[in-house]
């Protein structure tokens, strides 16, 4: 194995190995986008069937709920099956999902539906992340997961555009069937362009695998191997939760998980509500979703310029600026008043430390644990973090249900990423 890990590490990558890339990137867009679009469709699911806060909080929950689900026990099979079978497995129940919930004819309904779509969501990012540094070579490595990363709000971007857009004319409905296309025509591309990497092949031997590597090497241009490595050269294909949890790696694992759970109850507050707290304040749906966008839009410039010069900062000082200045800006987006420049350039400043506090944790979790146990430990810290997640919309909508005033809810739930920080430190 590290014949043919060295060469992939110091030749140039292929034509192969960027498109590869390439697919990692719109995968994590249409995660970025399924993610918000409960979001995107709550101002008009809330007119629809008559419901309050506490309820939509509740739908915004579900999808969260889902993403645990997919993270905690379905990501685990991308170190027993293949990364490439739960990426697959993962979009078609995004897209089962997404089709099911454009017709749903209940909020009940719509909240199971967001609960399915949600375990192919949360199955995703944590399987996606190790293929992105997987299938780069050592140069290119950090930038690889830079476009991994920057998928996540280009998703948010145009998705929040084009959904500000077809509001205008169309029902709610219409962001779930958008979903429902991207995620069948990216399930195609996969089968055809998104190869098992050499990693998988090599520690885990499926039937074929000698085969299936050197059709890998050939698609890269690399010359093949006429035999697998010696079992003593594999990688440990250990992938069960005691390894993660064993004495070497046990401190680790708690400190990132804690991390990544605070984290992102900040995170998805602000993710979920930010359209509906647009909208109270006397906006309409269109702009609510186009000020989300405007925060997607500015994280998509920001974590471009993090991918490029970012190698240069200490990744635990880089989250620690960026989760703290996210909580400042929750906090001032929180007690913006109804001036529309303000509110966007407020949403940008939120779009801007969300998501390269984002693209900084995400490399940290990567980082934080070895490849044999890579996609069970990323999914188990992912999977904590959308407990936090799952929880955070219903907990505002209850606070909000209470008597509790934007400003309020906005400063307490800005806390989770002023204590990531602290841990961090």
């Amino acid at each position: 194995m590290n014949d043919v890990q060295k060469l992939l590490d110091e030749t140039p990558m292929s034509r192969a190995q960027w498109t590869a890339v390439a697919i990692i990137g719109l995968l994590s867009a249409l995660d970025g986008y399924d993610v918000l679009a409960m979001t995107f469709a709550a101002p008009g699911v809330s007119k629809e069937f008559g419901i309050d806060k506490a309820e939509l909080g509740i739908a915004l929950s579900s999808g969260l709920a889902g993403m645990a689900l997919g993270s905690f026990f379905v990501a685990p099979l991308g170190d027993r099956y293949g990364r490439r079978f739960v990426v697959l497995f993962s979009l078609v129940l995004m897209g089962v999902g997404m089709l099911m919930s454009a017709f749903a004819g209940s909020v009940a309904t719509l909240s199971g539906w967001r609960i399915f779509t949600g375990i192919g969501i949360g199955a995703l990012i944590p399987v996606i992340a190790p293929l992105a540094a997987e299938f780069a070579n050592s140069q290119h490595r950090r930038f690889a997961m830079a476009v991994m990363s920057v998928g996540y709000p280009l998703g948010g971007t145009l998705g929040g555009l084009a959904a500000a857009a077809l509001l205008q004319h169309f029902s709610w409905h219409i962001i779930f069937l958008i979903g429902a296309g991207a995620a069948l025509l990216l399930l195609a591309a996969s089968l055809l362009w998104l190869p098992e990497p050499p990693a998988f092949l090599l520690a885990k031997r499926p039937t074929n695998a000698l085969d299936k590597l050197n059709d890998f090497l050939r698609r890269c241009g690399k010359p093949p191997v006429s035999s697998l490595p010696a079992p003593a050269a594999l990688l440990k294909s250990a992938s069960s939760y005691a390894e993660i949890f064993g004495p070497s790696r046990r401190a680790d694992t708690i400190s990132i998980t804690a991390v990544n759970v605070l984290f992102m109850t900040s995170v998805y507050y602000i993710l979920s509500w930010m359209p509906q707290l647009v909208a109270d304040i006397g906006h309409s749906a269109s702009f609510a979703t186009l000020a989300s966008a405007m925060a997607a839009c500015a994280g998509v410039v920001a974590s471009l310029a993090l991918g490029i010069w970012g190698k240069f900062i200490p990744l635990r000082w880089l989250v620690v600026c960026q989760t703290t200045g996210l909580a400042a800006a929750i906090v001032a987006f929180g007690l913006a008043s109804h001036g529309v420049a303000v509110l966007l350039m407020l949403a940008a400043l939120v779009g801007t430390f969300l998501y390269t506090s984002i693209l900084g944790l995400y490399s940290a979790i990567v980082e934080t644990f070895d490849p044999d146990v890579r996609s069970t430990g990323v999914g188990f810290v992912m999977g904590a973090g959308r407990i936090g997640a799952a929880i955070t919309p219903a907990v505002a909508g209850a606070l909000f249900q209470a008597g509790m005033g934007r400003e309020s809810v906005s400063a307490v739930l800005s806390l989770g990423a002023l204590m990531a920080a602290g841990i961090m430190i």
